[in-house]
């Protein structure tokens, strides 16, 4: 595997696949930023195909135990975009790339999830599942939105949280229909800690910060690191489209942004992410690296000059 440079700026290597340490059974994760598969995306994918985003980075997913996304759009055949500055539909066909890519979760919780209205958020999680990919931070109501995902991958237990601080334009927040997990102070550790009751490792995801920001606000870095303490093992955030700095924290590790990873920006400033790997155990995340990518016309590529 190749040398990786974080966002931080620390160099770190990480060795192969491991399916066992001296802690037990271990897993590979792999977790990449926004994924948006409509619009120039979308017109890519009718003319080339559902692999055509995935076919210079599908050999590092596929690799992996475990694939995690976040989903920037709304799956559906017929949904209508609600009117709004960016809304994102892509066609149902889309999931078929996404599951031979490797992916095993979808995070939901975010401000495009709902993009065709309330009602296509559970046609897109229907077809998410219909090609093996279950869905995290949204759901048929708050409380199905915001409950913990557990996988098993060799033995050890991985739960998903996923929550968003954006909440989705054009639509009436209610907790009784479909939506997606709101971010609530008041509850979070609570979530953690019976997400732990349930799990060997707790995976976090945010939708937050300020859009094409480098650095974490310190208000971030505070939640952040209050999730670590309530138990989380590692938190991954999404939405500033521009990758931003991985942290140790005590025995977790906090991935601010991702970046982009399948999209159409329209400028530079949102041409890079990171793909983030981690070995986890019942300890937590044992060793992790990021690997640098560049979009180009929308298929993310492993970026040489890192």
């Amino acid at each position: 595997m190749l040398p990786l440079i974080l966002a931080a700026g620390l160099l770190l290597t990480m060795s192969g696949q491991a399916r066992a340490s001296a802690d037990g059974p271990a897993v590979t994760l792999v977790a990449v930023g926004d994924v948006q598969l409509g619009r120039g995306v979308g017109r890519l994918i009718k003319r080339d195909g559902p692999d055509y985003p995935f076919e210079h980075v599908g050999g590092i997913l596929r690799d992996a135990d475990v694939g995690l996304f976040n989903l920037e759009c709304a799956l559906s055949e017929d949904g209508i975009p609600i009117r709004k500055r960016f809304s994102f539909k892509a066609d149902p066909i889309a999931a078929e790339g996404l599951a031979r890519a490797g992916f095993d979760v979808a995070v939901l919780a975010n401000n495009h999830s709902v993009d065709c209205g309330r009602w296509a958020l559970p046609e897109t999680t229907d077809i998410l599942a219909s090609k093996g990919i279950a869905s995290v931070g949204g759901g048929a109501t708050m409380a199905v939105a915001a409950a913990p995902v557990v996988i098993e991958r060799n033995g050890l237990r991985i739960a998903f949280l996923a929550r968003t601080f954006i909440l989705p334009d054009g639509v009436i927040y209610r907790e009784d229909v479909p939506t997606v997990a709101v971010y609530d102070p008041g509850r979070i550790d609570e979530d953690i800690r019976a997400a732990r009751r349930r799990a060997d490792i707790v995976v976090v995801s945010l939708h937050w910060g300020i859009e094409y920001a480098r650095q974490p606000q310190e208000s971030q870095r505070r939640i952040a690191r209050r999730l670590i303490d309530a138990g989380a093992n590692l938190v991954i955030g999404h939405h500033t489209h521009t990758p931003q700095p991985v942290e140790r924290y005590g025995r977790g590790l906090i991935a601010y942004s991702l970046g982009n990873f399948v999209f159409d920006p329209a400028g530079e400033g949102g041409r890079n992410g990171i793909v983030l790997q981690c070995t986890l155990t019942r300890r937590g995340v044992e060793s992790f690296a990021a690997l640098p990518v560049r979009i180009t016309d929308a298929q993310p590529r492993p970026r040489l000059d890192h």
